[in-house]
C-alpha cells in the first residue's frame, strides 16, 4: 500500500493506491503545483482527463521501478529555478493537511522589493508602505526623480515607528531604501499574540483603578499602548502573509496555513478590542469628573469578570480546554446581555446631557470588549477543531 496525497478543488485529503492496481490502471496522473516561489505541491488524479480538471498545474504520470517503488518527474523549470542537479537532496514532507511538499534543500529564500514611485502620490502613502509590509516583501524603495519632500520624510519615519522590523537601510535625495531586518520565523505568533493582551488588559485595568481613586497618571501613555497594538496586529499579518508564501517560514513557526490564518484573525480581533480600550481609557481620563457610575454596579462591574475570561482564552491558546473556552464564551454573552440591559436604564433616570451621553459610551466600549472577547472565543475554537480532523 503507497500513501498518495490528494489535492481536490484546493482542498486536501489523503488517498491510497495499491500497486497492483496501478499495473490494471496505468493511465494515473499526477498534478504539480507551484506554491510560493521554492515549492511545489502533488495532486493526485484518477485518469488526464480527471487531473485537468482538478488543477491547472503539469501533469506527471506514475512510473513503477522494481516492482514496488513509484516514482515521478520534477518540473524541469522548477530543477533549473532552484539549480538542483542529479545526486541534490531535495525535502519531502508530509503536511497535517495532507498536502506533499517538495522543497530544495540548498539555496536561499528568494528575496522581494516593492517600489513605490512617491512623486506621483497626493496622499496615501502610508497606506502603501503598510501594504507593501503586509506582503511580506524584503525591501521598500521610495523614489522620487527629484528630491524626495519633507512630508514623504515624515510620512516613512511614521510608518516606521507604527512597524516592527523595518528600518532604513539608504537614504539619499531621489530615493530611500528600507529593509526587513527581522526574520519573520524568529518570533512565534503567539508572542505577539500575548503582548496584545497584556497591552489591552493593562489599558482597561488602569481606566478601571483610576475610577477606583488611583492617580490619572496611569493613563498618560493610551496611544503609545495603542500605537503598541496596532503594530502587533501588523506584524502578525505580515508573519502569516510570509507563512503562506514560503514553506520554511510555516514550519519554523510551526502551524499549518488555516492555523496562521485564525492567528491573523485573532490579532484583528484583538486590535478593534485594543481600540474600544483606548476609547474606554479615553473617556475615563478625560471625564472623571463627571463619571458617578460606581464600580459595584453595572457596566463597571463588567470588567473583572471580562478581564478573567480573556485571561481563560489566552491561557486556553496553550491548553486547549474546548470546555474551558466554551465556558468563557457563554460568560462573555451573558455579561453582554446585562449590560444592554443596563443602557436602558440608564435613560430613565434625570442626569444631565453631557454626564449621561459618556457613562453610555463608557457601557458601549465595555459591551464591544465583551463581544469581541466572544469573536477570539470562536475563533479559538475553530482552531481546536481543526486539529482534531481526521483522514477517513
Amino acid at each position: 500500500m503507497y500513501s498518495l496525497l490528494v489535492l481536490r478543488n484546493r482542498r486536501c485529503h489523503m488517498g491510497f493506491i495499491n500497486t497492483d492496481y496501478w499495473r490494471h490502471n496505468r493511465n494515473i496522473y499526477l498534478t504539480i503545483e507551484y506554491i510560493g516561489l521554492l515549492s511545489i505541491t502533488v495532486t493526485y488524479g484518477c485518469s488526464q482527463r480527471r487531473a485537468e480538471s482538478l488543477s491547472e498545474g503539469d501533469f506527471r504520470k506514475l512510473q513503477l521501478t522494481g516492482g514496488s517503488t513509484m516514482i515521478v518527474s520534477l518540473p524541469k523549470t522548477w530543477v533549473k529555478g532552484n539549480r538542483l542537479d542529479k545526486g541534490d537532496v531535495v525535502s519531502i514532507e508530509e503536511l497535517a493537511s495532507g498536502d506533499l511538499r517538495i522543497s530544495p534543500m540548498q539555496g536561499k529564500d528568494a528575496k522581494t522589493c516593492v517600489s513605490i514611485d512617491c512623486c506621483s502620490l497626493t496622499v496615501g502613502l502610508v497606506d502603501l508602505l503598510i501594504g507593501a509590509y503586509l506582503s511580506g516583501t524584503n525591501t521598500i524603495e521610495v523614489n522620487c526623480d527629484q528630491k524626495i519632500p519633507r512630508s514623504v520624510r515624515n510620512n516613512i519615519r511614521d510608518f516606521l515607528r507604527d512597524t516592527r522590523g523595518m528600518e532604513i537601510e539608504d537614504d539619499t535625495e531621489k530615493l530611500i531604501r528600507i529593509v526587513s531586518i527581522l526574520n519573520p520565523s524568529e518570533l512565534r505568533l503567539q508572542v505577539s499574540i500575548n503582548r496584545m493582551y497584556i497591552l489591552i488588559s493593562s489599558l482597561v485595568n488602569d481606566a478601571f483603578e483610576v475610577l477606583n481613586g488611583e492617580d490619572i497618571d496611569l493613563l498618560s501613555d493610551i496611544q503609545d499602548r495603542e500605537r503598541q497594538i496596532d503594530a502587533r496586529r501588523l506584524l502578525v499579518e505580515r508573519q502569516v502573509a510570509s507563512a503562506l508564501k514560503n514553506p520554511s517560514v510555516e514550519k519554523k513557526l510551526k502551524v499549518d496555513r488555516y492555523t496562521a490564518m485564525e492567528h491573523a484573525n485573532i490579532a484583528r480581533v484583538l486590535e478593534r478590542m485594543g481600540d474600544h480600550a483606548a476609547r474606554l481609557a479615553v473617556l475615563v481620563r478625560d471625564n472623571s469628573h463627571l463619571i458617578q457610575s460606581k464600580p459595584s454596579e453595572l457596566p463597571l462591574l463588567a470588567i473583572p469578570t471580562w478581564a478573567q475570561a480573556l485571561k481563560t482564552l489566552v491561557h486556553n491558546m496553550y491548553t486547549k480546554d474546548v470546555n474551558i473556552i466554551h465556558e468563557a464564551k457563554t460568560s462573555l454573552v451573558a455579561l453582554m446581555a446585562e449590560i444592554e440591559t443596563s443602557e436602558s436604564d440608564l435613560w430613565t433616570g434625570r442626569k444631565s446631557a453631557e454626564r449621561l451621553f459618556c457613562e453610555f459610551q463608557i457601557s458601549e466600549s465595555i459591551r464591544r470588549l465583551c463581544a469581541y472577547g466572544i469573536n477570539f472565543a470562536e475563533a479559538l475554537l475553530n482552531m481546536l477543531m481543526h486539529e482534531r480532523l481526521e483522514s477517513v
